[in-house]
This record gives C-alpha cells, structure tokens and sequence, in this order.
C-alpha cells in the first residue's frame, strides 16, 4: 500500500510542476499549434516520468545492493534521453510545433527529475 501511495504523490507533485510550467511556457509559445505540441509533451513527460520513478523508488538508500540506486536512476535518464531523441521526428510527423514541443519536454523531464530525489528522501 505504501508503495502505491508514494507513486500517486510522485504523480501529483509531477502533474503540478508540468501544470505550472504549462502556464509559464505558454507566455513564450502562444500560438494553438505550439500549445497543442505542449499538451503531448506534458503527457508523454508525465507517462515517462511516473515510469521512470517506478523503477526508482524500490532502489532508494539503505535498501538494495551497493549502488543499485545510480544504476536504477542512469537507466532512468538513459530512457528519457532516449524518448527525447525519438520524439523529435515524431513531432514533425505528427506536425506538432518542434521547437515547442521540445523545449517543453525537456522543461518537464527537467523539473521532474529534480523532485525524484526529493520524494525518495521523504518516502524512506
């Protein structure tokens, strides 16, 4: 139970920074076309993230082998790199705005990174 507790915080404190850097991003990008490339990006940032944190979490410090931890969070970050990568052609196929939808997933894989440790620290 208490896992799956501490994944539905993950996901609320994630769906709130993406939230909030919607709203500063959209004083930047303003057309439809780049608030709609923003809207797949939040979605597929917040997918990737709560599976990202999912595969995080049973590692944190003090359980787990010696540096199970570093190896959970670069398969984590390998991922995300490896979504961005990927998602660059999409977007142009699918005819989202590319420079929105870039910069837009990079500023929520970003700000959600930085809560992982954060929420693994208070979850112990």
């Amino acid at each position: 139970m208490k896992e799956k507790r501490a994944l539905l915080f993950f996901a609320g404190v994630s769906a709130a920074l993406i939230v909030i850097a919607t709203i500063i991003l959209r004083t930047y990008f303003r057309t439809v076309d780049q608030h709609r490339a923003m809207l797949v990006s939040a979605g597929l940032a917040f997918a990737v993230q709560l599976g990202s944190y999912a595969l995080l979490r049973p590692a944190r410090a003090g359980r787990g082998a010696p540096g199970e931890l570093l190896l959970r969070w670069g398969i984590g970050a390998v991922m995300r790199l490896f979504v961005l990568i990927l998602y660059a052609p999409i977007a142009r196929i699918i005819n989202l705005s590319v420079e929105a939808a870039l910069v837009s997933l990079v500023t929520f894989f970003f700000l959600t990174m930085m809560a992982e440790p954060l929420l693994l620290e208070y979850d112990r």
